[in-house]
C-alpha cells in the first residue's frame, strides 16, 4: 500500500471516530415522526384521523396510495363492438326456448317478437268475455310510482339557478343511440340494467293485483315521437301474451329509465276482459338550449366543455349528464385536483344547463417542527400557496423539494378542513430536523509526510437560512504547506425563482499517482492546485436549471516520491521533446468558463427511485481567456431510475464526452475507481474521448443498509500525445461486482468489490449514489 493510501486510511478511521455533529437541537433530531399515511386523503377521512405522508424515500408510496384515494370511476365513451351488438341485438334475456331456436335459425329478434305478439293477440281474440280477467277499464291502478332519479352528491347549499338535475358518477359502459333525432338514448349492455334504481321504486304490493294476468298490450307513452317507443319495445321483457311478472316489470322500468330521457317512469295497468293492458307511463325531460360551467378556476372552461356531450337543442338526458360529470371529475383527478369535483347540476327556465364545480382551496399553510430552519426556507420550496386550488401533484412535488434540501430527516403533511370554509383545506407540514453541521478532526501518518492533521467544519443550513459553508484544512507533515485548505460557500436563493450563487477558494497539495494503460503506477509525486471559482445557477423551470462557472486554477509539480521523475526529464537536454517538455505541457494555469444545462425530476436526490437526471456540460478554456492551455470540452450524462417492486431500484447511467485542443493530462477525461468503471485504479484510463455505462440493481438489506449488484463498461482514449508513458487504445473495458451503501452519522459510505479484466479490486468511498 503506497503512502497516500496509508494516510487516507488513517485519516478516515480517525475522522470517523472524532466526527462531532453540532449546531442542531438533539430533541428535534430525536422527534418521533407522524403516522405513515398518505396525507392526501379526502377531507371526510382527514376529519377523523391525522394523515401524513413521508417525503422523499416515502413519497412514491404516498403518491401511489393517494392515487387510489383520489380515483373517480371514469366513464367510457364507447364500448366494444361485441358488447354494443349484444346491447342492440333486441334480446331481452326473457325469450322462450322456441323463440331462441327461431332466432338461432336465422330470424331476427324483432321478427320473432312480432310473431309471438301476433299469435298472442289471435289467441286473445278467440277467448270469450267470460274468460277475461274481470278487471274493467276503469279499474286500472291509480297508484303512481315515485319519480326515479339518479342520486347526486350531497350539496350543502345550492348556488346554481333553476331546478336541480340529479346524476350519479358510476354509470358503467354504455353507448348513445341517436336514431331518433334530438332524443339521444343511452344503451347499456344486457344485464347491466340491474344496476339502476328505477325498478326498485315499484313495490310488490303495487303490482300484486295484476301478477299472473295476461298482458294484452305493452306500450310506452306519452312520447313525442313514436320511434322512441319502437326503439325501446324490443328491449323489454314484458310482451303481449306474457303473464305479468314483477321481475319483468322492474327490468323494463330500468331499461326505459336508463335511457336518460325521462324524469319519471311507472307502470300503469288497465283491466280488460282478456287480461290487462300495460302502459309504461313516462314524463319526458325538457329541452336543453345551452350549457354553462361555473366555479372552475384551475381548469379552463373550453377544456371542460370538450368533456360535455350534452348537445343544445336536444332533450335533457340525465345519463349523459352523469357521464359528463364523471368525465369532468376524472379530468380534475388526473390533473391532481383530487378534492375538486362537480358539485351541482341544474336546468333553469330558459333551458340553460348549469354545471357547478366545487374546487378546494388552500385556506392556510402551517409549519411544525422547524426549531432551527426559518419558515421562509421551507415556504420557498412549496409549489402551492395560500389561496391556490389544492393540487395533489404540486403538494407531492413540494414535499419532495423540502426533503431534498437535506435539512430534514422526515417531512410529513396533513390536510385539515378549513375553518372559514369546510370544503377548503389547511395544509399542515410537519418536519423532523436533522443535524446539518459537523466538525471533523483527523490525523494521518506516512513515512514521507510524517504526521498530518485534518480539521473540517461544514454547515449545510447555516443559521437556518439554507446557506451552505464548509472549510477543510490540512496541516503539518513535510509538504511545508500549512495553507492546504479549501473553502466554499453557497447561497441557494438569490430571488424568488431560486437562482443561486456560490464560490470556492482552494489551495490543495496532495500525494498523487499516475498510472499507465495497464493500471501500473509509474510515478508518485506531490501535486499542488490553487485557484478559485464562482458558480451562478439559473432556474429555468421546475425541473430545468442552467449553471455557469468561472474558474482559474494552477497546478504545480512539487515533490518527487517514486517512479518517473518529471523534473529530471525537464533538465535532461538529451531526452526526447515529449519527455523534456512533460511538465510544461501538463502543469500550469487554466482559465475556463463552464456551462451546464440540467434536467432533474428525480423523486429523491439522495436515494432516487424514479425519474431521471439529464445534463449537458461544455467547458471553454483559454482561447482568449488567458492561461497556458486552450481547449474545448463537452460531456453528456443521463441517469435513469426505475422502481421494481416495493423498494428495489434499477439505476442506469450513460456518459459520453469529447474534447479538442491543447489539454493537459489532469484535465483529460478519466475513468476508473470508486465513481465509475470499478475494478480498476483511480483515473486509470484517460483521453479526450470517453464513454461509460453503468447498471445497478439496488435492494434493501436492513435499515440504512442497501445492497447493490452492478456492471460497468467504458473507456477513455486519445489526446495523450503529451504523455509519452501512456499508450491509449479504444478497446472496451468492463467490470462487474457487488457492494453496499451504508448511511452513517458522518454521511453515506460506499463499499464495492468489482472484478475487472485484470483482477478484482475493493473500493471504499464517501458520498451518495449517482
Amino acid at each position: 500500500m503506497n503512502t497516500r493510501k496509508k494516510k487516507l486510511l488513517v485519516l478516515m478511521i480517525t475522522s470517523a471516530m472524532m466526527t462531532c455533529p453540532v449546531w442542531a437541537d438533539d430533541e428535534t433530531a430525536a422527534a418521533t415522526t407522524a403516522a405513515a399515511a398518505t396525507g392526501y386523503e379526502p377531507l371526510d377521512t382527514v376529519n377523523t384521523a391525522a394523515t401524513s405522508t413521508a417525503a422523499a424515500a416515502k413519497t412514491d408510496a404516498a403518491n401511489e396510495k393517494t392515487a387510489v384515494n383520489a380515483t373517480v370511476t371514469p366513464q367510457a365513451d364507447t364500448v366494444t363492438v361485441s358488447t354494443m351488438q349484444a346491447a342492440k341485438s333486441g334480446l331481452t334475456g326473457y325469450e322462450t326456448d322456441e323463440e331462441l331456436a327461431a332466432i338461432e335459425a336465422g330470424k331476427s329478434p324483432a321478427e320473432v317478437h312480432k310473431e309471438a305478439e301476433k299469435a298472442s293477440k289471435e289467441k286473445t281474440a278467440q277467448a270469450s268475455p267470460e274468460t277475461g280477467t274481470g278487471y274493467e277499464a276503469g279499474a286500472a291502478s291509480s297508484s303512481s310510482a315515485p319519480d326515479v332519479e339518479a342520486a347526486a352528491p350531497a350539496v350543502p347549499v345550492r348556488t346554481l339557478p333553476g331546478a336541480p338535475v340529479n346524476y350519479t358518477s358510476d354509470m358503467g359502459n354504455f353507448q348513445i343511440d341517436t336514431t331518433v333525432p334530438n332524443y339521444p338514448m343511452a344503451v347499456f349492455p344486457q344485464g347491466q340494467e340491474g344496476n339502476f334504481a328505477y325498478g326498485s321504486a315499484v313495490t310488490d304490493s303495487e303490482v300484486a293485483p295484476y301478477v299472473g294476468k295476461t298482458a294484452t298490450s305493452v306500450t310506452i307513452s306519452p312520447v313525442p315521437d313514436k320511434k322512441i317507443e319502437t326503439q325501446l319495445l324490443p328491449s323489454l321483457a314484458m310482451r303481449v301474451g306474457d303473464a305479468v311478472n314483477i321481475d319483468y316489470i322492474r327490468h323494463d322500468l330500468n331499461v326505459i329509465g336508463a335511457t336518460g330521457l325521462f324524469s319519471t317512469v311507472k307502470p300503469a295497468f288497465t283491466g280488460v276482459p282478456e287480461g290487462v293492458e300495460l302502459n309504461y307511463t313516462v314524463q319526458l325531460n325538457p329541452i336543453v338550449n345551452g350549457v354553462e360551467i361555473t366555479g372552475n378556476e384551475s381548469m379552463k372552461t373550453e377544456d371542460l366543455m370538450k368533456l360535455v356531450t350534452v348537445t343544445p337543442g336536444t332533450v335533457l338526458n340525465t345519463t349523459l349528464i352523469s357521464k359528463d360529470a364523471a368525465n369532468i371529475n376524472t379530468a380534475y383527478g388526473n390533473a391532481g385536483y383530487m378534492l375538486s369535483r362537480v358539485s351541482e347540476v341544474s336546468l333553469d327556465d330558459k333551458g340553460i344547463l348549469h354545471i357547478g364545480i366545487s374546487e378546494a382551496h388552500v385556506e392556510d399553510i402551517t409549519l411544525k417542527g422547524n426549531t432551527k430552519t426559518k419558515n421562509r426556507v421551507i415556504m420557498r420550496e412549496l409549489r402551492f400557496k395560500k389561496g391556490s386550488v389544492f393540487n395533489k401533484n404540486l403538494a407531492s412535488r413540494s414535499i419532495q423539494r423540502v426533503y431534498n434540501t437535506g435539512y430534514f430527516e422526515d417531512v410529513n403533511v396533513r390536510l385539515l378542513p378549513g375553518k372559514k370554509n369546510p370544503k377548503d383545506v389547511i395544509v399542515e407540514i410537519d418536519v423532523v430536523e436533522q443535524k446539518t453541521g459537523s466538525i471533523t478532526i483527523g490525523a494521518g501518518y506516512s513515512d514521507s509526510d510524517g504526521l498530518v492533521g485534518i480539521l473540517g467544519l461544514s454547515e449545510t443550513n447555516l443559521r437556518g437560512t439554507g446557506d451552505k459553508a464548509s472549510i477543510n484544512w490540512e496541516f503539518g507533515g513535510n509538504t511545508d504547506s500549512n495553507k492546504n485548505y479549501i473553502f466554499s460557500y453557497t447561497h441557494p436563493y438569490l430571488n424568488d425563482q431560486g437562482d443561486s450563487i456560490g464560490f470556492s477558494l482552494f489551495d490543495r497539495e496532495s500525494e498523487y499517482d499516475d498510472y499507465n494503460q495497464d493500471g501500473d503506477s509509474v510515478a508518485e509525486y506531490d501535486k499542488r492546485t490553487t485557484g478559485f471559482n464562482v458558480t451562478y445557477g439559473r432556474v429555468r423551470s421546475e425541473y430545468v436549471s442552467d449553471y455557469v462557472t468561472l474558474e482559474t486554477k494552477q497546478t504545480k509539480y512539487t515533490d518527487y516520491e517514486s517512479g518517473y521523475n518529471y523534473r529530471e526529464w525537464a533538465n535532461d537536454a538529451s531526452a526526447p521533446d515529449a519527455y523534456r517538455n512533460y511538465l510544461k505541457n501538463n502543469f500550469g494555469r487554466t482559465n475556463s468558463v463552464t456551462w451546464s444545462h440540467v434536467f432533474d425530476n428525480r423523486d429523491n436526490v439522495y436515494d432516487p427511485t424514479k425519474g431521471k437526471r439529464l445534463s449537458f456540460t461544455g467547458t471553454w478554456a483559454g482561447n482568449g481567456l488567458g492561461g497556458d492551455f486552450d481547449y474545448f470540452k463537452f460531456i453528456a450524462e443521463n441517469r435513469l431510475y426505475y422502481k421494481v417492486g416495493r423498494a428495489h431500484v434499477i439505476a442506469v447511467r450513460l456518459m459520453g464526452g469529447i474534447a479538442t485542443g491543447d489539454m493537459p493530462y489532469n484535465d483529460l477525461f478519466t475513468l476508473g475507481g470508486a465513481d465509475n468503471l470499478r475494478g480498476y485504479e483511480d483515473d486509470e484510463f484517460r483521453g479526450d474521448k470517453m464513454y461509460e455505462a453503468t447498471v445497478e440493481y439496488r435492494y434493501p438489506i436492513a435499515k440504512k443498509i442497501q445492497g447493490v449488484v452492478f456492471v460497468d463498461v467504458g473507456n477513455a482514449w486519445g489526446g495523450t500525445e503529451n504523455v509519452p508513458w501512456y499508450d491509449s487504445n479504444n478497446e472496451l473495458h468492463y467490470a462487474g461486482g457487488i457492494g453496499f451503501r451504508i448511511t452513517t452519522p458522518i454521511g453515506p459510505i460506499r463499499l464495492d468489490y468489482a472484478e475487472g479484466q485484470n483482477g478484482g479490486k475493493f473500493h471504499f468511498s464517501f458520498g451518495g449514489k449517482f
